[in-house]
């Protein structure tokens, strides 16, 4: 399961240092905002991606057909959803699904216990963006949520080299996820960022 991820990723170099640096997963943005590719990108780039990192797929409101098409075409091992997907379309997608939720309260994450997920991602909220915001959210309210959740949960939301460390000792989350906080510009990751994160990220979860 998915302990660091880093997401928006649109360039086969990006893809290269992420694995090399010991990422366990990588996001490609399939729906909208400055890091969507197109499929065709997506699947050049998972590719690219060895077996023991995790290609993650990343999609908004997108219909149930396409998600598994594009499964399919470009080779996801995991969906993850940032719209107003239902647990019971959840239940439709053929691959493990990490479900976004917008912590606008504490309290946000209460919706989301019946869902039957691989995992639940704690982000931003924001109504006019889903994710890649790079905004953060106060992540003492992960510790409650982590409990009642029926899957382990993750964090996102403006995570950054700086901050990772903080953010794990007090979230105490299963993951982190980062896109804007390691890159030089939207989409383009910047390799000193990507290592620092990683490597901050891996040693926050030993402590």
């Amino acid at each position: 399961m998915v302990r660091v991820k880093i997401c928006g990723v649109t360039r086969p170099q990006d893809v290269r240092v992420i694995v090399k640096e010991g990422a366990d997963a990588i996001g490609f943005q399939m729906t909208m905002g400055p890091r969507k590719i197109t499929k065709e990108r997506a699947q050049r780039l998972v590719r690219l991606v060895p077996p023991f990192v995790t290609p993650v797929g990343v999609f908004v409101n997108e219909p149930l057909s396409k998600i598994k098409a594009l499964i399919k075409f470009c080779g996801f091992q995991v969906v993850q959803l940032h719209g107003s997907e239902t647990n019971e379309f959840c239940a439709r997608i053929p691959v493990p699904v990490i479900k976004a939720i917008g912590m606008q309260k504490a309290q946000s994450y209460r919706t989301f216990q019946g869902f039957q997920v691989a995992a639940f991602l704690l982000d931003h909220y924001n109504k006019d963006k889903h994710g890649g915001t790079g905004e953060g959210f106060n992540w003492k309210w992960t510790v409650q949520a982590a409990r009642q959740l029926p899957a382990p949960v993750l964090i996102a939301g403006g995570l950054t080299p700086e901050n990772v460390t903080h953010a794990v000792q007090t979230a105490r989350p299963f993951g982190v996820d980062v896109a804007s906080g390691v890159e030089s510009q939207p989409g383009l990751k910047d390799p000193r960022k990507v290592s620092l994160f990683i490597r901050r990220a891996k040693k926050s979860f030993q402590i």
